[in-house]
């Protein structure tokens, strides 16, 4: 029989709605895109098996949870990624 223990909101964890490894996942590529600078360029070799677009999409969901901006290209089995500074109005924060 499961015990019942009253909790305070602050004392929970948030709810999730993606499984652990997609949260992994996520999390690794959030650790991709946070470290680059406006002068670097960031590379991604692909393993066998895995596909140029997915990652190109991981990396654009990353930098939108980052709040970066990125421009994400791919060439000869690798994805590259660079910080670009976007003109207009500033991107919404959450």
């Amino acid at each position: 029989m499961p015990l019942l223990h009253v909790r305070k909101p602050s004392e929970a964890p948030l709810p999730s709605r993606s499984s652990r490894a997609v949260r992994e996942q996520q999390q690794k590529y959030d650790e991709f895109v946070r470290p680059i600078e406006v002068s670097d360029v960031g590379d991604l070799e692909l393993e066998p098996g895995e596909n140029v677009r997915s990652v190109k999409v991981r990396l654009r969901r990353a930098s939108s949870r980052v709040g970066l901006d990125l421009d994400i290209w791919d060439a000869n089995g690798h994805v590259y990624f660079r910080r670009v500074t976007r003109r207009g109005r500033p991107r919404k924060q959450a």
